[in-house]
C-alpha cells in the first residue's frame, strides 16, 4: 500500500504544488506523483500542481512516471522524453504541466478562447505528439480520462490522429451513453480532410 493511500487528493497536489518552495523528500514527491495519478485527477489539476517543479524534481518525476499507463503520465513521458537532460529537462517539464492547463473537457460547443488554447495545442508537434500517445495507448473504456485529450486529436485531423482515435471511437459505438455522448461536441472541430471526415460520419 502507498504511504499516501489514505491521504486526500487535494492534499496530494497541495503537497506536489509547493514540493519545490518546500524542499520536500524527492522520494514522498514522487510517491504522491504516483498515487494521484492513479485517481480520477483531471490534467489541469495535474499540471497546475507540477508546474513550478525544477530540474530535480522533473527528472525523477519523468523517471516516476515510467510503467504508468494513465493518459496524463503518457502525455508528460512523451513530452519530456529520456534523452532530455539538464536544465532542458525543466523547461520541457514545465512547458508540458502548461499545456495540460490549457486542456478542456469539452461537454458543448468551445469558447471562443478555449478553441484558440486547443488550436495552439494541436499545432505544437510535441504536445499533438503527447496526446496522440496517451490515447494510443489508453484504455478506450475509460472515458473520463481520454476525453480531455480527444480535443487536439479531432484538431488535427491526421492519419496518425485518425489511428489513435479509431479504438475509442469504436469502443463509444459500442457503448453509446455517455461514451458516445463525449464526442457530440468535437465533431464541429474536425477539418475537412478525408481521414478525419470518414471517422466523422460514423458519429
Amino acid at each position: 500500500m502507498s504511504r499516501f493511500a489514505k491521504t486526500s487528493t487535494a492534499d496530494l497536489l497541495d503537497l506536489l504544488r509547493y514540493a519545490a518552495r518546500k524542499k520536500t523528500n524527492p522520494f514522498a514527491v514522487m510517491d504522491a506523483l504516483r498515487e494521484v495519478l492513479s485517481r480520477d485527477v483531471t490534467p489541469p489539476e495535474l499540471g497546475d500542481a507540477v508546474l513550478t517543479f525544477d530540474a530535480t524534481l522533473a527528472g525523477e518525476a519523468r523517471d516516476a512516471l515510467e510503467g504508468l499507463s494513465a493518459p496524463i503520465a503518457r502525455f508528460l513521458q512523451a513530452c519530456v522524453p529520456a534523452d532530455v537532460d539538464g536544465l532542458r529537462v525543466e523547461s520541457a517539464w514545465q512547458s508540458a504541466a502548461q499545456a495540460l492547463t490549457r486542456l478542456v473537457r469539452l461537454e458543448k460547443k468551445p469558447k471562443k478562447a478555449e478553441l484558440a488554447a486547443l488550436k495552439k495545442l494541436s499545432v505544437d508537434d510535441v504536445f499533438l505528439e503527447g496526446a496522440q500517445v496517451a490515447l494510443a495507448t489508453a484504455n478506450p473504456g475509460e472515458v473520463e480520462a481520454n476525453r480531455w485529450f480527444l480535443p487536439l486529436l479531432m484538431i488535427d485531423g491526421s492519419e496518425v490522429s485518425v489511428d489513435a482515435l479509431l479504438p475509442h471511437v469504436d469502443a463509444a459505438l459500442s457503448a453509446r451513453g455517455a461514451a458516445l455522448a463525449a464526442f457530440k461536441p468535437l465533431r464541429a472541430l474536425a477539418p475537412q480532410t478525408p481521414a478525419i471526415a470518414r471517422l466523422v460520419e460514423r458519429l
